[in-house]
């Protein structure tokens, strides 16, 4: 394998976050049984940074690899073959995750194009991992 593949493979920036949050999961007995059965891709694109998050759900596993987001092509659904796509600046991911935005407030931001959703049936899934955190 050369260098740039190697690259390539390191978990970089919002990715990084991402997989540093979610690592605990792993090890939780819940989420291995619950999550059991379950192959599901979500990519999370902050836009204002460099890589995007591919968060992976592999039979009870989970794992975060990082994708350059530039040039646009890159995240499209037939490269990287994601099942759900987020998309939406820095400050709105961490408002979410601090909750200090409502529902209402998230659809506003849907409706003015700040916020890009695909798959949202499946992003419910990303939703119950997530509970699992706490």
């Amino acid at each position: 394998m050369n260098a740039i593949n190697l690259e390539n493979k390191k978990i970089r920036g919002f990715a990084g976050i991402i997989a540093k949050s979610l690592a605990p999961l792993n090890e939780n007995e819940k989420f291995k049984k619950k999550f059991s059965r379950t192959n599901l891709q979500f990519l999370l694109n902050a836009v204002n940074v460099n890589f995007a998050a591919l968060i992976i759900i592999d039979c009870g596993k989970l794992r975060v690899e990082s994708i350059p987001n530039m040039p646009k092509e890159n995240l499209k659904k037939k490269i990287v073959g994601w099942d759900a796509y987020l998309e939406m600046d820095t400050q709105t991911f961490l408002a979410v995750s601090m909750n200090r935005i409502t529902m209402i407030g998230i659809g506003k931001k849907i409706l003015m194009r700040k916020v890009k959703i695909r798959g949202i049936r499946k992003l419910i899934v990303l939703l119950k991992v997530f509970t699992l955190l706490n």
